[in-house]
């Protein structure tokens, strides 16, 4: 699942500067803001993952009201606390989001599973990190990733996805899902995506 994720926010990416190609390309009474490259990279990271609900900039009223910039989750429970982003347009930014991801997001109680790191500062200008849920720090980049086209996802799965998630069900709303029912989706995930780990 870790090199499908991978190959997910790289090609997010990718799919970005090609559909948002002059978007570094204002006028002298506008500038681009983190939240408005943050709105775009969510857009384009729901593509592919489909199963699950899209947040951008929620607040997280228990801890802090600590806001990560875009998650994929499933509402109403921590079951589901797939990917957490923090993103930023400073090619000066990155160890304290690093921080960020893995001792709010990652930690009990949330759990996210994967987290990452996504700074772009230009067009074909950026820095992207993985982080693993044992910590492990991956690069993400033209020479260790792979792009996925849209036209990968095979539909027939979408389908089943949405049935083990729903099988799975929200309860309880407070853990993580456990190792099996973890390894039955993602073995869907990657059947639909037509790729083996």
């Amino acid at each position: 699942m870790e090199n499908l994720v991978k190959n997910i926010i790289y090609s997010s990416i990718q799919n970005f500067f090609e559909n948002e190609h002059d978007f570094f390309d204002y006028t002298s009474q506008t500038g681009m803001t983190e939240w408005n490259l943050t709105y775009h990279l969510c857009n384009e990271l729901s593509k592919y993952i489909f199963w699950l609900n899209k947040e951008v900039d929620v607040t997280k009223r228990n801890y802090e009201n600590k806001r990560p910039d875009i998650i994929f989750h499933k509402r109403r429970t921590n079951k589901f606390n797939f990917l957490v982003v923090e993103v930023k347009k400073n090619p000066h930014d990155k160890r304290l989001d690093i921080i960020k991801l893995k001792e709010d997001w990652m930690m009990e109680p949330l759990e996210y599973r994967f987290g990452v790191y996504i700074n772009i500062w230009n067009k074909y200008r950026f820095e992207t990190i993985l982080i693993t849920r044992d910590g492990e720090e991956i690069q993400i980049n033209e020479t260790t990733s792979k792009y996925i086209p849209f036209t990968t996802i095979q539909e027939q799965y979408k389908d089943i996805i949405k049935i083990i998630i729903d099988e799975i069900g929200i309860e309880p709303r407070d853990k993580p899902l456990n190792k099996l029912l973890e390894e039955k989706l993602d073995n869907e995930i990657l059947r639909g995506f037509s790729l083996e780990e």
